[in-house]
């Protein structure tokens, strides 16, 4: 059987826990998988674990600096956002008096 919950009694290995992506190893011939009934496991074979691990360490490796590029825009864009509206509302509250002034008049 493939499909482990946590709380579960279960060989020594290494198992995936669905929905984070996270390895959990299990030591020694017998232990305990970590959480409760709500955390799945699936228990991965040695050989494929290997290739695995090679696959998403060359995933982080080609996608980390994508990341910080869109990290360093996302920087930027916000502090444009925030010089525009330190700009905008001293402009608007003079075009709002005018507004007012020209009612008034």
């Amino acid at each position: 059987m493939l499909n482990h919950k946590g709380g579960e009694n279960t060989k020594g290995g290494f198992y995936l826990k669905k929905g984070e992506w996270e390895i959990v190893t299990v030591e020694g011939r017998n232990g305990t998988l970590p959480g409760g009934v709500e955390c799945e496991y699936i228990k991965l074979p040695a050989l494929l674990f290997v290739p695995l691990a090679m696959v998403m360490g060359a995933l982080y490796v080609i996608f980390l600096p994508f990341i910080g590029f869109a990290m360093l825009f996302a920087m930027i864009a916000k502090k444009a956002v925030y010089g525009l509206r330190a700009l905008g509302y001293p402009f608007a509250a003079k075009l709002a008096a005018v507004a007012m002034g020209k009612q008034n008049g």
